[in-house]
């Protein structure tokens, strides 16, 4: 895949990392060797895991395209999409019999969704926005039929009940279920990134609350800080790679060591500025 370094901002940044380019060019090669390719999924695991996977490629080609532009903070809000998505393919592989509740529960994220834009917008108005197939009438009918199945309890003295939040266990629980080398990153991977998401005081204030005030300082932390997400990004994007050369036996383990590799050889040794996951 062809991507354009041909900018100011893209120039400067190969300067600084001259072995981006190779490295770029192997990850995208074994990018497409796992997305780039049609399937004929046996069951609903490679159905949702492959397109899991191939949107996770595109979060990391949003994420370059991001911190080579200078935006850290949006290459940040990407990551953590990333992330979600990878430990969720990794949770579900790890346990199979997820992916169809996955699935099922669709139907209780678009319910959600289209009940808070109805207290904004008319029926007809929503409608028209989402086509035939996604109807308030067909929403709520698939909401009714699924509801049932992710109720839990509430109140152990009442019997009161309420919707499940997830598909399965918190998203927390998924993570510490999934383990290294997701797991090491939850942090920057998924709680500081959720309070830049959000309308937050730390969103507002986050370039303006750090003692480097000088102009040259500030730039060159916020360039660290970019391309510290990248490097995660990057070996994020190897392990979901990892998860489908498993899951559909690519045989890439080889090509994925050399990945990492890059990885390692790009980020650690810049001032111990960052570390593969």
């Amino acid at each position: 895949m062809d991507f354009d370094f041909t900018t100011d901002a893209g120039q400067a940044f190969l300067e600084r990392n001259p072995k981006f380019g190779p490295a770029f060019e192997r990850l995208m090669v074994a990018g497409n060797k796992c997305f780039g390719r049609q399937i004929k999924p046996k069951n609903q695991l490679e159905n949702v895991c492959f397109g899991l996977g191939h949107t996770c490629r595109e979060d990391y080609l949003g994420i370059l395209l991001l911190a080579l532009d200078g935006y850290g903070h949006g290459a940040s809000q990407l990551f953590r999409s990333l992330y979600e998505r990878a430990v969720t393919l990794a949770y579900i592989i790890k346990f199979p019999e997820k992916a169809e509740p996955f699935v099922r529960y669709g139907a209780i994220q678009e319910h959600r969704a289209m009940e808070a834009a109805l207290k904004i917008v008319s029926v007809e108005d929503f409608d028209k926005a989402t086509g035939k197939d996604n109807t308030v009438a067909l929403i709520r009918q698939r909401y009714r039929e699924i509801k049932p199945e992710f109720q839990m309890t509430q109140c152990s003295t009442c019997k009161t009940t309420r919707t499940m939040p997830s598909f399965d266990v918190d998203f927390a629980t998924m993570v510490q279920r999934v383990g290294p080398p997701l797991s090491n990153i939850f942090v920057m991977g998924y709680a500081i990134p959720n309070l830049h998401i959000h309308a937050t005081l730390a969103s507002a204030m986050s370039d303006f609350d750090k003692e480097d005030q000088n102009l040259e300082k500030r730039v060159e932390r916020k360039r660290d800080e970019r391309e510290f997400v990248l490097a995660l990004a990057s070996a994020t994007l190897i392990q979901v790679m990892r998860s489908h050369s498993g899951l559909y036996s690519l045989g890439l383990e080889s090509e994925l060591d050399v990945c990492d590799q890059d990885v390692v050889d790009l980020w650690v040794p810049q001032s111990g500025r960052t570390s593969a996951p």
